[in-house]
């Protein structure tokens, strides 16, 4: 064998190491682009399992807060309702003077008003100042009714309709709303 021979022989030995080393790097660079790829696809399928939940979320919390305006929108309209009818029972009985109701008012409360003093609105006083005589004392803002003081002015009885229609509208107003807004 000739020098050249073996030259030739390592040569061809030597390219063939080179080409096992290149196809051995081209199959590494494949599996890692296979490993680079699945873990990338998982990382994407993460990130949109991720944002879908929390588009969920969001939405959910969405309609919780749209629910609650719903209801704070509907529970405000129905206490302007029921401010506008209190208004109007206000209105009727201011409109609508009731001499035989004071009356009776006077009558039932004639132990308290004759050791006392009676005040009434400027509409009802002259009505009440003819039941009272010198007890009556004096004219106060009020729809109707009266206001008995003692005499030493440490009590008072107010039977005003003012004061009985908000006492009435505190028991009253559950009835009224149901009335007004039945539940199913």
């Amino acid at each position: 064998m000739g020098l050249e021979t073996v030259l030739d022989r390592i040569r061809d030995t030597g390219k063939a190491e080179a080409e096992a080393i290149v196809d051995e790097g081209r199959r590494e660079r494949e599996r890692l682009l296979v490993e680079a790829r699945a873990e990338g696809e998982a990382l994407i399928a993460r990130r949109e399992a991720e944002a879908h939940e929390q588009a969920a979320r969001r939405r959910v919390q969405d309609l919780a807060r749209a629910e609650l305006d719903a209801r704070k929108i509907g529970l405000a309209a129905q206490e302007e309702v029921l401010n506008a009818a209190k208004a109007k029972v206000r209105e009727r009985l201011a409109a609508n003077p009731n001499p035989q109701a004071l009356r009776k008012l006077l009558v039932r409360h004639a132990a308290e008003w004759k050791a006392g003093r009676v005040y009434s609105n400027a509409r009802d006083a002259p009505d009440v100042r003819a039941s009272v005589g010198s007890n009556f004392g004096g004219t106060i803002d009020c729809i109707g009714g009266i206001v008995i003081e003692s005499a030493d002015g440490s009590t008072r009885l107010d039977v005003t309709y003012d004061s009985l229609l908000h006492d009435l509208w505190g028991n009253m107003i559950k009835e009224v709303a149901v009335r007004l807004w039945p539940r199913p």
